[in-house]
């Protein structure tokens, strides 16, 4: 098996939706400035870096972290699609071809290759996004369907934003499909990827936060 990770590491350069500057990680004490430890102050959104959204992200009802157990991070039920998406586009049930989706998938990648312009103003500016209709689509196709992953910022393309909150009610909401955004895909080999470990940051009763993703390959 080859084990490698599905997230990015987070600093001060990660890229956030709308261009929003509001990271800051810098040394709270160092010691080679004579502290005893070296420690780190964080300070960031909670919807940073790979993370996953929780349907309170969308509803003040709707599940926060506390509601799923320890059991749900482990996928045995992996697949990937691969779809080369332009900048800005809307993914909808005519571009992939999700009737190859095993009707057993827990956990489904969407591969598109967007990761390549992460360090640039386009990522986040001219995302791609997903149709809200693909929700019901996916689920209807996999009803044990639990986490939607994608290789671009969020599931709702900038430039089409008021689409993009229909497309997130959609997912989390009304077919309980978790959302992890802005994944590393560029390891990834889907025809080899056998499980994933996802591990988000326990906050309690958080609307969603940064997720570590462990993908385990033959």
């Amino acid at each position: 098996m080859k084990t490698i990770y599905l997230s990015y590491y987070i600093n001060n350069d990660t890229p956030l939706y709308g261009g929003e500057n509001a990271i800051n990680i810098t040394k709270r004490t160092e010691i080679s400035r004579g502290a005893s430890s070296n420690t780190t102050y964080l300070k960031l959104p909670n919807h940073t870096g790979t993370h996953i959204d929780f349907p309170n992200h969308f509803s003040d009802k709707g599940k926060t972290i506390n509601d799923y157990r320890a059991s749900f991070w482990k996928f045995d039920k992996v697949w990937a699609i691969d779809y080369n998406a332009e900048a800005g586009e809307i993914i909808d049930v005519n571009a992939i071809s999700y009737s190859d989706v095993p009707v057993e998938t827990e956990f489904l990648i969407i591969k598109t290759g967007f990761g390549k312009y992460r360090n640039e103003e386009k990522y986040w500016k001219n995302n791609p996004g997903l149709s809200p209709e693909l929700a019901k689509i996916l689920k209807d196709r996999c009803p044990n369907l639990k986490v939607v992953g994608f290789d671009f910022i969020s599931v709702s393309s900038y430039q089409n934003r008021m689409l993009g909150r229909e497309a997130h009610k959609e997912f989390l909401i009304n077919h309980n499909i978790l959302l992890i955004e802005d994944m590393k895909l560029d390891e990834m080999d889907k025809r080899k990827i056998k499980t994933i470990t996802a591990l988000p940051l326990l906050i309690d009763k958080i609307d969603g936060g940064p997720i570590t993703i462990i993908a385990e390959m033959e």
